[in-house]
């Protein structure tokens, strides 16, 4: 009887970030919905998306066991793109687009410095040398490209933020896929 025993899936970081879209997708089709008048069915979406993921989740216990992803990122490695969250994954890519380029030669000198937002709470200003460029994200925004690495302090000279090794291997990777945003987001 042991041999019978249905497996479980292993976690799976891309496939949480895929549901956690999806969920994104229901709840903003909703307040659309809702705030012109048109006609919801919202528990009917949300009833599909979850027979999806059990039938995705079931097919997966079925497979061979696989190692297991942490999801965790370590600094100076490819980071999976959808596994940045959504906000700082906008800011990210408008960062990286503006310092790096989508394969137009940049200089790369692009990096980002400490101010205050609009709002009065702290944040970041991305300076592009010899570009007459204002940006400015709120530190809650960047603050987990720094923890995923992604951003780095700058060793030398005055604070301010560049763009790690493990960031520039993540956006090349992300453009080697397609790189179009934000469809390349949690296809596949």
């Amino acid at each position: 009887m042991l041999g019978d025993r249905v497996r479980k899936p292993a976690a799976d970081p891309i496939r949480k970030v895929r549901f956690r879209e999806m969920a994104r997708e229901i709840v903003a089709k909703d307040r659309h919905d809702r705030k012109h008048g048109l006609a919801v069915d919202t528990a009917g979406t949300i009833a599909r998306a979850l027979e999806r993921a059990y039938r995705e989740g079931f097919a997966d216990a079925q497979r061979e066991p696989s190692v297991p992803t942490t999801g965790d990122a370590v600094p100076g490695e490819v980071m999976d793109w959808a596994l940045i969250p959504p906000r700082p994954r906008t800011a990210f890519w408008t960062i990286c687009l503006f310092v790096l380029g989508k394969g137009e030669p940049t200089d790369g000198t692009g990096h980002l410095v400490p101010t205050t937002t609009d709002r009065g709470t702290p944040g970041w200003r991305l300076i592009l040398p010899g570009r007459n460029f204002d940006k400015m994200l709120g530190e809650r925004t960047i603050a987990p490209l720094v923890r995923l690495g992604l951003l780095e302090l700058a060793d030398a000279g005055p604070e301010r933020l560049l763009v790690s090794a493990g960031g520039r291997a993540t956006w090349w990777g992300f453009l080697e896929r397609g790189g179009q945003y934000p469809e390349d987001l949690t296809l596949g």
